[in-house]
């Protein structure tokens, strides 16, 4: 694989030099080419593109079912069943729970990746959408209070998330959902440029002028 050309490789494992400055023209190449998931053996490298690249509907989702993932171009949905077939001890190993963990700075997805994930899950699982749609509207009410803006994302998620998917002979059947290590401090003091949880802003947005004066309040930046 050295002479392959810059962003033609999915797995830059297979490349028979790597280090940190090939790694970062791979990803920039293919990046520029719209291809945001490469693989580095059995992990996945997402880069937010920033834009919508219409690579999540149906018919790419069953591309990714219960298939080898060498067949397929990186994606997240190829770890989504790369972890299924696992759990269920697809190819001969035996059945174990699985684990996936999304890391990364502020702003590079981790959230929506963990909906991406979620979501093709569930659809593996013939679970019912109505089960998929229980588990991702939690985020919202999870994200009003434990998301802020900052200087570097919009959306910040300022907490930890442990989602834990519950399966019966293939089949999701629930879900629990654990916070930790949420930022309190920012509650009372932000940095400059910084905004309270989203909570904060929804109050004042949801009252009318009636309820702030009933309340005492007046406008959200004479609060420290």
């Amino acid at each position: 694989m050295a002479n392959a050309k810059k962003g033609c490789v999915d797995d830059l494992a297979t490349l028979s030099e790597l280090n940190e400055e090939i790694i970062l023209q791979e990803l920039q190449a293919r990046y520029h080419k719209d291809i945001i998931y490469t693989y580095v053996g059995d992990i996945l490298i997402a880069l937010n593109p920033f834009k919508r690249l219409g690579i999540y509907h149906k018919n790419n989702a069953d591309r990714y079912k219960m298939t080898q993932k060498s067949l397929q171009p990186p994606h997240i949905f190829a770890i989504a069943d790369s972890a299924y077939q696992a759990m269920l001890g697809v190819g001969g190993g035996s059945p174990k729970s699985q684990c996936c963990v999304i890391s990364g700075e502020s702003g590079a997805g981790k959230t929506e990746s963990a909906k991406l994930l979620i979501s093709q899950l569930v659809e593996l699982s013939r679970g019912t959408s109505q089960l998929e749609q229980q588990i991702l509207q939690v985020n919202p009410l999870l994200e009003a209070f434990g998301n802020a803006q900052t200087l570097m994302n919009d959306n910040s998620s300022r907490f930890g998330k442990y989602i834990q998917l519950k399966f019966q002979q293939g089949m999701v059947i629930g879900a629990k959902i654990s916070e930790y290590l949420l930022e309190k401090s920012r509650v009372v003091r932000q940095s400059s440029g910084e905004e309270n949880f989203h909570i904060f802003y929804y109050l004042f947005a949801g009252l009318s002028t009636d309820d702030q004066n009933k309340y005492g309040l007046t406008r959200p930046d004479k609060y420290r």
